[in-house]
């Protein structure tokens, strides 16, 4: 998919997460809970998040690197598009996406490497959809928000034992 059509999509994602809290339309100020809990706890919760990304994206990082490179789908320095806000809300999928399917090669060349039939693409592709579905300004994005977070974490410790196994593997070649 272009970067033409993934920039357009995520512009869509941005204009609808931020519609809702344009004028009147929503029942609260989208400060509000950053006021309400806040300024510093808030950038320290924020700063504490994209920490934990910057986490996420190393390991993810360290998969591909691991990954032989005739069955990676992706370069292992894409991954680090999850920063590219609000770029990223789209492309997260195709990271998720590229990181399963370089897996399911690479198991294709090794059967007994990786026991999760859908490597990792459930919970990569459902925190993606529930970081989008948690700019719902109700209930509904909140719980979207921290499914997302939870199947975040998941897929999380799923590629830190894939990454393990891969490196257990090329130490004994």
């Amino acid at each position: 998919m272009s970067i033409v059509i993934k920039s357009s999509l995520s512009l869509i994602i941005l204009f609808a997460g931020i519609y809702p809290y344009w004028g009147n339309t929503a029942k609260s100020d989208v400060l509000e809970p950053i006021l309400e809990f806040g300024i510093f706890p808030s950038v320290t919760l924020m700063v504490v998040f994209f920490t934990a990304i910057g986490f996420y994206c190393k390991a993810l990082q360290t998969t591909l690197e691991l990954v032989q490179p005739q069955n990676r789908k992706a370069a292992p320095r894409t991954v680090w598009f999850m920063f590219l806000l609000p770029y990223n809300f789209i492309e997260d999928f195709f990271i998720v996406i590229n990181i399963s399917r370089s897996l399911e090669q690479e198991a294709g060349t090794n059967p007994g490497f990786c026991s999760d039939r859908d490597f990792g693409m459930i919970t990569g592709i459902g925190w993606s959809i529930g970081q989008i579905m948690s700019f719902i300004p109700n209930f509904v994005g909140q719980l979207a928000g921290v499914i997302g977070i939870i199947l975040w974490i998941w897929h999380w410790v799923f590629i830190h034992k894939v990454n393990i196994v891969l490196r257990a593997r090329r130490n004994e070649k």
